[in-house]
């Protein structure tokens, strides 16, 4: 692998181009008036400095850190493919890559890590190009630093072309850095699950937790570079957002086995979600020895360790891949997070975006949905974390 050793404020033209998909997806800013799927779920402090009147060009700039992104659409008719949109553009540019061609979400793709001068000055980056379903076009990223600037910035840069979607299927799909790091196919591992004494036989793939891991360390790296940031909670969803994103697919099977083994004697949607939450109550409570803190999805499922906000995510996941409208509440007053999702019985909830979600505690045993202790009854003191629904 040449290119890895494995490893909004938006405003102006762009703001005005853009076309929400929801409110699930406030937050994930179109690029594309006549393709509104096609979106970025960008780090906070980007801002547009440059477009085209006709929206197929696009240019930004990090208040965070020196990173300037382009986001460009072609038409159908113009290019023959991802590497050859790539390569023109980099040929514009005069500059040296490391280009290689692969697919994503069964679209040709091309991922290239590059080196140019801006006058005198030295960038650095990578750059991306993805054909776009339905031969509709194809869409390439450029994001890049000052060679100076590089080392500090490269988290900060893949997270942003990671952060594109080109469908709603790739809303709850590894992001296209990751994908192409850590690619399908890579054989599975056996799993096996006892969940209120039903035993479930399921598999992962062999690198899902390897890129699972990537993806957390990866993204929490770029979190903590809001620390003393006003956007910190808005750095906050994001984070949670591309980790309910990376892990939506790896645990796509999970969630079938899981349902499909517990449904049937179940009473309605709250019963099925109640044993899920018994299940994660009773898991082995650890603290992470990462930098992030937080276990991944797959290494839970492997008999990892776990604490509040890792099972708060695996119930929010998981009800998702059961249809069921799920969110995730953090708080950095009483360092805790709960899982939430919407239903109809009775008991104590929170609301977001004109949504009552019923509460799950993850770390108390016996506690059913709609239960949370006194002291942590302020929803002032949460932060809301929605996910496409």
């Amino acid at each position: 692998m040449a290119i890895f050793t494995r490893v909004k404020m938006l405003v102006s033209a762009f703001a005005l181009m853009a076309v929400m998909a929801g409110a699930a997806f406030a937050d994930i800013v179109s690029i594309s008036t006549d393709h509104p799927l096609v979106a970025i779920d960008l780090p906070e402090g980007y801002t547009v400095t440059n477009a085209r009147k006709d929206g197929s060009s696009y240019q930004l700039q990090s208040s965070l850190l020196p990173v300037s992104l382009i986001v460009k659409l072609y038409g159908k008719d113009v290019y023959g493919g991802a590497q050859a949109a790539l390569e023109d553009n980099l040929t514009r540019l005069k500059a040296k890559s490391d280009l290689e061609r692969f697919s994503w979400r069964n679209q040709d793709a091309a991922l290239a890590e590059i080196s140019f001068k801006l006058g005198s000055a030295s960038m650095c980056g990578y750059a991306a190009s993805v054909v776009l379903p339905e031969d509709a076009g194809t869409v390439v990223l450029l994001a890049w630093a000052g060679e100076a600037d590089y080392e500090k910035s490269a988290n900060l840069i893949l997270s942003t072309i990671d952060g594109l979607c080109i469908d709603y299927g790739s809303y709850f799909s590894p992001g296209l850095v990751t994908s192409y790091a850590f690619p399908a196919g890579a054989g599975e591992v056996p799993v096996e699950l006892d969940i209120g004494g039903h035993k479930i036989r399921t598999a992962l793939a062999k690198n899902d937790e390897e890129a699972a891991d990537y993806l957390i360390e990866r993204e929490y790296e770029v979190l903590t570079l809001y620390a003393n940031s006003p956007a910190w909670q808005e750095a906050w969803k994001r984070y949670y957002r591309m980790i309910f994103r990376d892990s939506c697919d790896r645990l796509r099977r999970p969630a079938f086995d899981i349902y499909n083994a517990l449904a049937p004697s179940c009473a309605d949607e709250t019963d099925l979600a109640q044993h899920l939450l018994d299940w994660t109550q009773y898991m082995g409570y650890e603290r992470e020895k990462n930098n992030s803190d937080f276990a991944s999805l797959p290494s839970m499922l492997l008999g990892g360790g776990s604490d509040c906000d890792s099972r708060s995510m695996m119930l929010a996941v998981l009800l998702r891949a059961m249809n069921m409208d799920s969110c995730l509440f953090v708080s950095a007053t009483f360092s805790h997070a709960l899982a939430g999702f919407v239903s109809s019985h009775p008991g104590h909830s929170f609301t977001a975006e004109g949504k009552s979600y019923l509460m799950g505690e993850t770390t108390s045993k016996g506690l059913t949905w709609g239960k949370v202790s006194a002291e942590m009854d302020d929803p002032r003191q949460w932060i809301a974390v929605t996910f496409p629904y």
